[in-house]
């Protein structure tokens, strides 16, 4: 189809854009309106045949039959390959939020190890610039819609809606608009309708074109202080995070808080937590607080040299289990096992591993409020005795705990009960041992 003067030269330079993506299989996301059709057609026309294809999100929303059937026809003039994949939105205080993050998680899933190409253009970016700032949000926020973060590439952010209207137009291809985006309601509709035509008006310049200029300024102080940034060694002990508080603490505030972002993307990747969670992790970190609570059930609670960062279990603690001898059970992230030796020694061989002068009929439960362990000369609550033993609070709860007759003869990794390791005469022992999942 023969263009015109500019926009021939727009398509040549979007071709451009996308051709410069890294060889390779590519996935646009395809939301049937035009902004997403010319990034479909642009990939068609700048990768080889059979290296792109297209996924559709379908929200379940009222225009959702509209704009899936808008995609369907657009692959098909395009001749790529459509994947639907139908979201459900989570509820909550922000629908826009929740379902940005429900629809990128399906793309990211689906497209697997290949790049996503979305079609953002600059008044995408300029829209987020402002949301951000209204919220009060720091450098990383005001640095605009990122032109990559993987698997996520944005060949178009430096074109305008406009232009990128007219050349889908002039090309036929056949987009539809979603009529949510005249929901002034919303606040983006409402930047994009009324806030920056008005920003316009008011200051006789391109306030998009001019807040992408700023956004590249702080994009560039970011990234600097992205490099300049510790990294952290967190560990992940199947529970939670361990973030280390030495070296948040030390570091300049700038930093500190750069260091706990980072963290928070491994919890809720890729989004890097709020400045409310932020400050909460700091205040644990620096003593001001023992725990916070986080979004979406997280907590951040001081442990020892660490803040960690974990969801409270929810469910019913694991059942009381029979520990077969010889033999072994799975009780929730620990595996308890048990054999019969001969001629054993009565010492602790360790916190993990000992041999016991029990008798049979070995039970595993978990750790109840009350529970009291045999000790030299009396009994101690198994409560102190765990943390006596650094076992972290958030683990106490589901602890394991072995019994005998109804007697508490060891608490897996912590102690022995006396009574259990008092006869020296018994010629037959049990060796206990407990591993963690």
């Amino acid at each position: 189809m023969a263009l015109s003067g500019g926009l021939n030269q727009l398509a040549e330079s979007l071709i451009a854009a996308v051709a410069s993506i890294e060889p390779g299989p590519i996935v646009v996301a395809l939301s049937g309106g035009p902004d997403s059709a010319i990034a479909a057609w642009a990939c068609g026309e700048a990768r080889p045949a059979g290296s792109v294809r297209a996924i559709h999100i379908d929200h379940r929303w009222e225009a959702s039959p509209q704009l899936r059937k808008a995609a369907q026809t657009i692959a098909e003039r395009l001749n790529l390959s459509l994947t639907v994949i139908s979201i459900s939105i989570p509820g909550g205080p922000s629908p826009e939020g929740a379902a940005r993050r429900a629809r990128l998680e399906a793309l990211a899933t689906a497209a697997g190890a290949d790049r996503v190409v979305t079609g953002h253009h600059a008044d995408d970016s300029a829209e987020t610039i402002l949301l951000n700032l209204f919220r009060g949000a720091g450098l990383t926020g005001l640095s605009g819609i990122p032109g990559e973060r993987v698997p996520f590439v944005r060949p178009l952010l430096q074109y305008r809606a406009a232009e990128l209207r007219e050349l889908a137009d002039a090309l036929e291809l056949p987009f539809a608009d979603d009529p949510s985006n005249h929901d002034v309601s919303l606040r983006r509709n409402l930047i994009r309708r009324e806030v920056l035509p008005h920003l316009t008006d008011l200051l006789g310049s391109d306030v998009v074109e001019n807040l992408g200029r700023a956004a590249a300024h702080v994009a560039a102080a970011d990234r600097y202080l992205e490099e300049v940034t510790p990294a952290l060694v967190v560990r992940d002990d199947g529970d939670g995070l361990l973030l280390p508080i030495a070296p948040v603490v030390t570091a300049p505030a700038v930093l500190a808080k750069r260091m706990v972002r980072a963290v928070l993307r491994r919890v809720n990747p890729p989004y890097p937590g709020t400045s409310r969670e932020v400050a909460a992790i700091l205040d644990v970190a620096r003593g001001a607080a023992v725990r916070a609570d986080l979004s979406s059930g997280w907590v951040a609670e001081a442990e020892g040299a660490f803040v960690a960062i974990y969801q409270p279990a929810p469910g019913a603690l694991p059942a009381s289990l029979q520990l077969p001898v010889p033999g072994s059970i799975r009780f929730g992230r620990h595996t308890i096992s048990g054999r019969v030796v001969g001629n054993g020694r009565i010492d602790h061989l360790s916190h993990d591993r000992t041999r016991l002068a029990v008798p049979g009929d070995l039970v595993v439960r978990a750790t109840l409020p009350g529970d009291r362990i045999e000790i030299t000369g009396g009994t101690k609550a198994v409560a102190d005795a765990l943390g006596e033993a650094a076992v972290p609070r958030r683990m106490r709860s589901a602890w394991p705990v072995v019994e005998s007759r109804a007697k508490i003869a060891w608490v897996p990794g912590v102690r022995v009960a006396t009574w259990a390791r008092e006869h020296t005469t018994n010629d037959i022992w049990v060796e206990l041992e407990r591993r963690s999942v």
